[in-house]
This record gives C-alpha cells, structure tokens and sequence, in this order.
C-alpha cells in the first residue's frame, strides 16, 4: 500500500533564510499559503518529494531526497521559481504495472521498490 507523508521547509532566502514554508502533505500552490514562488533553499527533513516549477503541479519537475539544498543550483533549477510540491508516495512489496500491448491487449509488469539513500526507486523485476 503506498504511504504518502514527509516533512520538507522551503526558504525564500539561500542558505536557509528568509521566510519559510513547511509542508507535511500535497501542497499545490504555495501562494494560497501566503508564501511567493520563489524558493532558495530547501530543506528536506523525512521523505521523498517532488517539487514542480508551477503550481497544481505543472511544469518542470524536481526530485529531492533527504538533505539540505542551500540554493537552487543543488536542485538542479536554474531559477528560484518553485509554484508546488507533493510526498512521493512510497510502496512496501511488489505491485503491477499494467502495460497496453500493440494487439491492444493488457499484460500485468511487476515491480519492485528499493531504498536508496533514505528515498525509493522503483524497478522492474
């Protein structure tokens, strides 16, 4: 069963400064929060997450592990603009994929989630 939750502040400020947004859950738009689009540094505290460069979790995506990401450049982004974010959601044993096949059919593809580096990968077995 896939669980969804973490902890992730993100800062206005590089270095950690400025004003700060936690997020525990979906959260697709920071400005309904009070909080602007632009973010600086991130801390990821538990979790894995997605972030995205828009908000209702449009646009260019960013993954980010457990760590500290003192300015945009460590996420990768080449601009501070940052609209959204959500927990990845992790999953405990085997699930299925169902794959479309070119004859139309369904065929059933298991995978496998492993842990690495305090986040989750998925794989095919």
């Amino acid at each position: 069963m896939a669980q969804r939750s973490g902890k992730i502040t993100l800062y206005e400020g590089k270095h950690f400064t400025g004003r700060k947004l936690e997020v525990f859950g979906d959260c697709d738009n920071f400005q309904d929060r009070g909080f602007m689009n632009r973010v600086n540094s991130i801390r990821v505290e538990s979790g894995a997450w997605v972030c995205f460069d828009h908000p209702d979790f449009r646009g260019q995506q960013f993954i980010l592990e457990y760590d500290d990401y003192p300015d945009f450049f460590r996420w990768s982004s080449h601009s501070d603009h940052m609209g959204s974010c959500r927990p990845v959601g992790m999953v405990s044993g085997p699930v299925h994929r169902r794959l479309s096949l070119p004859d139309g059919g369904i065929e059933g593809q298991p995978w496998q989630t492993v842990a690495r580096n305090r986040g989750a990968w998925a794989s095919w077995l």
